[in-house]
Parts: C-alpha cells; structure tokens; sequence
C-alpha cells in the first residue's frame, strides 16, 4: 500500500510540475503549441528529463535529471568590455550549459539520452537542418542563439561580495555609471551554481546563469520569452529584472 500511494504521489507531483508547462513552445510533445514539435512523442517531459539512465551531476554541478543531449562546442565567443570585472566559465556551466544543449544550434532538438526506445534521437518537425534550432545562429529575434554569445548578458559568473566591491570602486572612480547588488530574497533574479569563482572573498559558487532571469517551465504572459518578471508591462518593463542586480551608481544597494 505505501508503495502504491509513493508511486500516486511520484504522478501527481509530475503532473502539476508539468502543468505550467504544456501551453509553452517548451513542451515539444505531440500537444505543443509552438511550431517546433513531435509527431509522434506524447511525453512532454523527456526531451529535457528523465527518470532513468539521467545525467544527474555536470561537472561538480547537480542538474535535474537531465536527458538531452549537451553540446560538444568547447569554446564559445564570451561578452567582454573595458570595464567588465568578471571572466565567464568557458564553456559556460550548469543551468546554462544544460539552455545551450538546444539553444547553441549545434545539437537536434529531438536528442536524447534515454528516449525509452532503440532510437535516440525522437523524430520532430518545424526544426531546421539535421534537426537543431530553426532560425539563423544569432539572427535577430530567433531562438538559435549560435555560438557567439557575444551580444548577450554573461552567463556562469560568480556574483559575490567581491564583485560588488570592485563595482563599486569604478563607481567612485566614475568608470561605470551602475553597480552590482546581490539579489535580496524575494525578488524574481536568482543566483544559480557555478564553478566559476571571483576575486578574493569566500567563495559561493553562485551567480549568473541563464536560469537567473529566465524560467524554462513557465512564459506567463504568452511571449515573455519565458522571463521571470511580465516584460509586456508598457510601464515596468524590465526594470524589476535588471535592477534586481544592477543600480545606478548614484543609488546605494538596498
């Protein structure tokens, strides 16, 4: 009987974990909505999960039974700037790496590590070449974000006390014009594990990853781009995500 009711729980867990899930282009099942789908998977959570066979630590970091395929690409095109203090994990690490499996270009959307079946990749529509993301790598709006990261916000950083300290002194040298905060609770950033490490102080082995400012389960609104905070807001925009982390320097952090 415990077993039974264990095993009724394990479904409905799995269920309202899915539940949030299943009206975004990130279910890629026969039911998805968006226009890169299975023909023939019902499953919505394998092509990110599984329960058996899972990859369940990357590189030190643990990763929520992971399934598909990760990408080869061992040296991506990282953001730099004069004034940048931090050097990302190259290639980038934990939540990131696990977006980049798909998001990168390089490996098919339907390859995964235990599909259940003799075949591992799950066959899909609506994908470009040999599979993988549609879109043109790094093309303006698409999903492929290729493999120069370049243009976007650095990912598998640390963000520690000694990062908010060195941001501060450019402020006061007048370097910057914003500085560094670690997130308080409660606000939609959240710091994720990295190996990356920062400057002098204890390390956390936390900062920036993919996952810090986006929410893969849930894009609520529709076309949020799967944000944690309702970038559709004419007023707010993005306001409440990047001042969770950066303020300007004329404004101490809170």
């Amino acid at each position: 009987m415990l077993v039974f009711v264990f095993l009724c729980s394990g479904l409905v867990w799995a269920a309202v974990a899915a539940a949030s899930i299943v009206t975004t282009k990130h279910n890629l099942s026969v039911s998805g909505p968006g226009p890169v789908k299975s023909g023939v998977e019902g499953r919505v959570c394998v092509f990110c999960h599984t329960p058996h066979n899972a990859l369940v630590d990357l590189d030190g970091i643990h990763v929520p039974l992971w399934n598909h395929t990760l990408s080869s690409v061992a040296t991506y095109t990282l953001p730099s700037s004069p004034t940048m203090r931090s050097t990302p994990q190259n290639p980038p690490d934990g939540d990131s790496r696990l977006c980049l499996s798909c998001h990168d270009g390089t490996v098919a959307i339907g390859s995964v590590v235990n599909s259940g079946a003799a075949v591992s990749t799950i066959s899909m529509s609506g994908t470009g070449p040999g599979g993988v993301m549609p879109g043109e790598p790094g093309g303006s709006g698409s999903s492929n974000l290729g493999t120069d990261l370049s243009g976007h916000h650095p990912v598998s950083i640390e963000v520690n006390q000694s990062l908010v300290n060195d941001k501060d002194a450019q402020c006061n040298a007048a370097t910057v014009s914003w500085r560094v905060c670690l997130p308080l609770a409660g606000q939609p950033v959240q710091l994720r594990p990295t190996n990356n490490a920062y400057g002098a102080a204890m390390h956390t082995r936390t900062g920036v990853q993919c996952t810090s400012c986006h929410d893969a389960h849930e894009d609520s609104p529709p076309g949020n781009k799967f944000l944690r905070v309702d970038t559709t807001d004419p007023v707010l925009q993005l306001d409440p995500l990047c001042l969770a982390c950066h303020r300007d320097c004329d404004l101490a952090c809170q």
